[in-house]
């Protein structure tokens, strides 16, 4: 990892983001696209040949579709925002993006158990990447120097 010294004590710069942090980033892209493209497929089905298959009499369960889409816009365009952060130099939301990728590994066991295993295998293997990224110790290394720094200026 790079980090620069300065002539001050007790303060660093860091560099440029690691590589592994940068592939993790990459990584969230890509499944932040799928999700967006999964979203538009929602919407699209919500205005076309949408049919429920939730058994309620509430009149809500006919938006289900596009309720799900909002959702999921707002949070994958979220994490997206943290890995161009990331993929500028300046990451955010670490925390967030490590959430996600839990539920996506969580969702993967699902796939598996719901019939789609090469899907499921997919999912499970693009959030170990983006996990190994973000707990790499090039990447805590860097964060860490980044910590220091803001907290020196304090």
């Amino acid at each position: 990892m790079d980090v620069e010294t300065t002539n001050e004590p007790d303060q660093t710069v860091p560099g440029t983001v690691p590589a592994v942090m940068r592939f993790s980033a990459i990584v969230v892209l890509v499944q932040c696209a799928a999700m967006f493209a999964y979203a538009a497929s929602l919407i699209v089905s919500q205005f076309t040949d949408h049919t429920s298959t939730l058994e309620s009499e509430s009149a809500a369960a006919n938006y289900v579709n596009i309720g799900t889409a909002t959702f999921l816009v707002i949070i994958f365009g979220f994490v997206g925002y943290a890995a161009v952060s990331t993929l500028k130099g300046n990451p955010r939301a670490t925390g967030a993006v490590v959430l996600v990728e839990a539920i996506l590994a969580g969702v993967a066991v699902y796939m598996f158990r719901g019939g789609v295993p090469l899907l499921g295998a997919a999912t499970l293997a693009s959030a170990v990447l983006a996990l190994v990224g973000i707990f790499h110790p090039a990447s805590r290394d860097y964060n860490e120097a980044r910590y220091a720094q803001r907290k020196a200026r304090r």
